[in-house]
């Protein structure tokens, strides 16, 4: 760490931080999740996001539709509809009431294809399951 700075200081900025998503969330400023990383960590930006005053269906849309739609491509993608091109995951579970509930994910499909999210996971060299958090 820089010298000076603490491990408080870290937390008192990230608080910070989710209070200034928060705002301009509410004030109607799009906010789009996964548009930095790899995609593995994309359900703690949505649980953050629900810290920070999303409800959980306001957070999936900042991955499906919103982001969808910021981009033009919500015609054909974005939502689940006749006609659209969709990549879907099966989860035990409801995200839109509990958004962590995407951890448990169980079958994912992706350019038509069904795979095993355990597999995958494992693939990925995560180890196990995701244990089911209240």
């Amino acid at each position: 760490m820089p010298a000076g700075v603490t491990r408080a200081d870290f937390r008192a900025s990230f608080r910070k931080l989710s209070q200034l998503v928060g705002a301009l969330h509410k004030a109607g400023v799009p906010i789009v999740a996964g548009t930095d990383g790899s995609g593995m960590e994309l359900v703690r930006e949505l649980e953050l996001y629900v810290d920070a005053g999303f409800t959980p269906a306001e957070a999936l849309a900042s991955a499906t539709i919103d982001s969808a739609h910021l981009v033009g491509a919500d015609a054909r993608t974005g939502s689940i509809a006749a006609g659209k091109a969709a990549d879907l995951v099966l989860v035990e579970g409801d995200p839109s009431k509990h958004i962590g509930d995407l951890r448990h994910t169980r079958i994912v499909m992706m350019d038509g294809k069904l795979m095993d999210a355990d597999a995958l996971r494992a693939a990925g060299g995560f180890a196990g399951k995701p244990a089911f958090v209240d």
